[in-house]
């Protein structure tokens, strides 16, 4: 019985194109992911000082109050080097509001960075108060400018004196700490 062969060149063909066609395939699915691996994250996280005020002042009985933030972010590190600290000045109605407890609606935020840049964070938050300690944290996304689509945490803590909400006008400032976290994809 007499075997055929193929000459080398006739297998080699269909191999050679076979590889080839697999290669260009790697290397285009390659160049697809390059450059969302090359993009690196974005991310700031920063800390700061907040002054918060309520009118008319807050007491043990539930109302409606008008409460203001002014935030200074002055400790930042981000892949925005650009960008070492932040502020905002915010405010809205606040209803039910109590030294025991305070309903915060959902809403944006923005935040203006020392280098001319904004961001808008469309936030929600829940708010509690335990011995003492008023601590609101706001969640969400910045839903436009720098880091627009990047998830955002806001974490704010007060120390409450409860004989300020007893006190005749009740609590009607008070100073504490801010912390953000934006960590985009």
């Amino acid at each position: 019985m007499l075997e055929q062969h193929r000459p080398r060149s006739a297998i080699a063909g269909p191999r050679r194109r076979l590889l080839a066609a697999l290669l260009a395939c790697v290397l285009a699915a390659a160049a697809i992911a390059l450059p969302r691996a090359a993009h690196a994250a974005s991310s700031t996280t920063c800390t700061g000082t907040s002054h918060a005020t309520y009118s008319p002042g807050l007491t043990f009985t539930p109302q409606t109050v008008t409460g203001t933030d002014a935030s200074t972010l002055s400790s930042c590190t981000s892949t925005d080097t650009t960008l070492n600290s932040g502020s905002w000045n915010d405010g809205g109605t606040i209803t039910d509001a109590s030294c025991n407890d305070a309903e915060i609606g959902p809403g944006p935020l923005t935040v203006t960075w020392n280098n001319s840049q904004t961001s808008t964070a469309s936030l929600t938050y829940v708010l509690t108060i335990t011995g003492g300690i008023l601590q609101t944290i706001g969640t969400g996304t910045i839903t436009s400018g720098e880091f627009t689509g990047a998830t955002a945490v806001f974490t704010w803590i007060y120390v409450v004196n409860p004989l300020q909400c007893l006190a005749s006008g009740g609590l009607t400032a008070q100073d504490g700490t801010i912390a953000v976290q934006i960590i985009g994809l």
